[in-house]
């Protein structure tokens, strides 16, 4: 691990000139970060509706048994997990008249909807081995064209700021934006998509609801997408492919990056994480409806609403906090306390139980507190990738985010495929769900909710221990930046010196 650690003794020696060499602060305006933040509503609609309703929509809405749901977005998933660190590869090399970020970025924005739409309206009729085939082709299209745009968004954040603490503001409005949009999601797929206009009928059950759902969502894709898209243009002339470019390889690049080790720790943690997140997202519907007893529109809008809005008062807090502590802290303080959130879920939920079944006060209010704690893990990761984009360049003397950020989302979409297919099989082979039924035995629901809860609580234990290996901190981040202002200082002299007319 030590092997692959940059060489900044000298750094180390010449620290106390790190106020004199240490990089300027350009603070973007409060307007630019809006715009850029923008941008990530489209991926957390998707990330929101795909988790929520894909699994309850495929099963007990068309029958589709949960095993083939699972292979079919597993698979999906697995595609995404290869072509993003292509995609930010290609971004980080190319030299696009639009930028090397905003031409990936366009092409994205614009198909990803129309993509997404496709998913929740499969023509009616079809067969299970047609409707398998029409899921798994059409998420093939949405991970790809959502890819396109998201990872070279991404790097774009990363690039906008080389300060410590504004890449984290950075990160915290676009963290900020992914909570409004999955906060609008939320309410509007209840209230608007599936009304309770017939006493006594579910309307969770009605396919109609997601065709809507699929068009409305779809639309808002592509207009954030290109909302950001358009409103950073004015960022893209010092965007430029690093001069070293052209030499890289990206097989020797993909290699050197999981080489490491405070990229590959949080890569990890941050996977496991993401995994137990879309385990818990995938059966919150079965959960809610089948254990919690908690069935109306308007009670699953609420129980949405409260985390999201307990996760916006969360990044406003934690944006604070992170001006002192360090973001590793409080990437392990936020996953343990989300790990113990969730396994409240289970063991304080449910007949017999302390809060019993369809108390809604008590749901919403846990809901509200893991929100609260979990946007930290909106905020810190990508922030923490922007500043291990430094260290590497300090070793490799290369600028590679989309590299990092193409890598990153490759593992998180890998840890995503896997719980969707392991939740699926789960589902069928542990639980026992019969497919496209309503009433379920007292055993299947009781082991959905261990699923829902326990299983994924499990995962962030792990998840946060795994942190507790990154040494990246605050102090260690200033006194690279230091030594990477004085070898830019020293390069610029050199060219200087062999071109007096430069």
């Amino acid at each position: 691990m030590e092997a692959f650690e940059p060489p900044i003794q000298s750094a180390v020696v010449e620290s106390v000139r790190a106020a004199s060499t240490a990089p300027a602060r350009l603070d973007l305006s409060r307007k630019a970060k809006i715009i850029y933040g923008v941008g990530e509503v489209s991926n957390s609609i998707k990330t929101f509706s795909f988790g929520l309703f894909l699994l309850f929509f495929y099963t007990s809405v068309l029958g589709l048994p949960g095993t083939l749901v699972g292979i079919a977005t597993a698979l999906g998933l697995v595609w995404d997990a290869l072509i993003d660190p292509f995609i930010g590869y290609a971004s980080d090399r190319s030299r696009f008249r639009l930028g090397r970020r905003h031409a990936f970025m366009l092409a994205g924005a614009v198909c990803m909807g129309l993509s997404f739409f496709a998913i929740f309206s499969p023509p009616p009729g079809l067969s299970p081995g047609a409707l398998f085939a029409w899921l798994m082709v059409t998420s093939l299209l949405l991970r790809t064209t959502n890819s396109i745009f998201i990872v070279p968004y991404h790097a774009l954040g990363a690039e906008l700021s080389e300060d410590y603490h504004e890449r984290t503001s950075i990160t915290g409005f676009r963290a900020a934006f992914a909570l409004t949009g999955t906060l609008a999601s939320a309410v509007s797929s209840f209230v608007v998509s599936f009304p309770n206009t017939t006493p006594g009928v579910d309307p969770k059950f009605n396919a109609f609801g997601y065709w809507s759902m699929g068009l409305t969502f779809g639309l808002a894709m592509t207009l954030a997408g290109l909302l950001a898209t358009v409103g950073t243009f004015s960022h893209r002339s010092r965007l430029q492919p690093h001069p070293t470019a052209a030499r890289l390889n990206f097989t020797a690049d993909l290699m050197l990056a999981w080489r490491h080790p405070a990229f590959l720790i949080l890569t990890l943690s941050a996977s496991l994480f993401f995994l137990a997140s879309v385990v818990n997202a995938t059966l919150a519907i079965h959960y809610l409806t089948y254990y919690a007893q908690i069935t109306a529109s308007s009670a699953l809008s609420l129980f949405q609403l409260a985390f999201y809005v307990g996760a916006l008062v969360g990044v406003a807090f934690w944006l604070r906090v992170a001006k002192r502590v360090d973001k590793q802290r409080l990437y392990f303080g936020a996953t343990l306390i989300t790990a113990l959130l969730m396994a409240a879920a289970y063991l304080l939920v449910g007949e017999g139980h302390l809060f019993g079944v369809g108390n809604l006060a008590a749901l919403v209010t846990g809901h509200a507190i893991a929100g609260y704690f979990a946007s930290v893990l909106w905020v810190v990761p990508a922030s923490m990738i922007a500043d291990v984009t430094d260290q590497d360049e300090l070793t490799t003397g290369r600028r590679r985010e989309g590299t990092f950020f193409g890598i990153f989302s490759f593992a998180q979409q890998l840890a995503a495929s896997l719980a969707i297919l392991v939740t699926g099989v789960l589902v069928d082979r542990f639980a026992g769900l019969i497919p496209g039924q309503v009433e379920q035995s007292a055993q299947t629901i009781n082991r959905l909710a261990i699923l829902f809860g326990l299983l994924p609580a499990s995962l962030l234990v792990v998840a946060a221990l795994l942190i507790l290996g990154y040494r990246l901190t605050r102090q260690r981040v200033s006194v690279i930046q230091s030594a990477l202002v004085e070898r830019r200082r020293e390069a610029a002299h050199g060219r200087a010196r062999l071109d007096p007319e430069a």
